[in-house]
């Protein structure tokens, strides 16, 4: 009967002291958190001068801010219409190019991103048709030639950190210049028409307060079972003293 209230109240201190420490040892493991934001400057035709884009800065009650990673998609569409008027068959190519660009606050160095894109199509067109229709076997549409620019900035030093934390938002200016043009024959009849968008995404992990404050002072796996051990011989040590007076 003894031995078994000591047994019970054994393994009760041993259950005891894990569970305490295990609190501990939760409370000390970071938690990493992402937020991600996006704005879009939907399809518009160009030329487009310092579009803005705007994104809301971090919270700074939520935790404290590790890194900020910014993403732009953007890119140039461009439709054309060519009819070739030249005497002998031609072939015609309609080349879309023009630059992209993307500012954002001085401190982030700007340009965020910039380049100049071009794609192009062809076709054989046949000596003119002597209508100007865009069709026929001398004309032709060339729909949603496209060029692309995307990447990403990653930032983690302090500034930067600081400028994306707050209450407002960060400000981009996004532009997109074009020079196209459709080469081929000597005498050709044309209309262009180009559009552009861009998308910024800003994604912030932070780490929640109270991440690692206790993580230095968790014990090891084997301190943990020592101490439910020693708790556990305390309480033997007092039943023999005790059947002993």
């Amino acid at each position: 009967m003894i031995n078994n209230i000591v047994n019970s109240k054994f393994f009760a201190g041993l259950t005891a002291t894990v569970a305490f420490t295990g609190v501990i040892a939760n409370a000390g493991v970071a938690n990493a958190q992402t937020l991600t934001f996006t704005d879009t400057f939907d399809l518009a035709p160009t030329d487009i001068t310092d579009a803005l884009l705007s994104i809301e800065k971090f919270d700074g009650s939520l935790g404290t801010l590790k890194n900020v990673t910014v993403g732009f998609d953007g890119q140039i569409v461009g439709n054309a219409l060519v009819e070739s008027l030249d005497a002998q068959a031609q072939t015609l190519t309609f080349t879309l190019g023009g630059t992209l660009s993307l500012l954002g606050d001085d401190i982030l160095n700007n340009p965020l991103f910039e380049e100049t894109l071009s794609a192009s199509d062809s076709f054989l067109a046949t000596a003119h048709d002597l209508r100007i229709d865009f069709g026929g076997t001398s004309g032709q549409s060339f729909n949603g030639l496209t060029a692309t620019l995307n990447g990403e900035r990653y930032y983690n030093d302090q500034a930067v950190l600081d400028f994306f934390t707050g209450v407002g938002n960060a400000e981009f200016l996004f532009s997109a210049n074009t020079n196209s043009n459709v080469t081929g024959a000597a005498n050709i009849a044309s209309i262009i028409s180009t559009q552009a968008g861009a998308s910024v995404t800003v994604t912030y992990q932070y780490e929640e307060f109270g991440g690692d404050v206790l993580s230095e002072s968790v014990p090891e796996p084997s301190s943990i079972l020592g101490l439910g051990l020693f708790a556990g011989a305390g309480i033997l040590s007092k039943k023999k003293l005790s059947k002993k007076a």
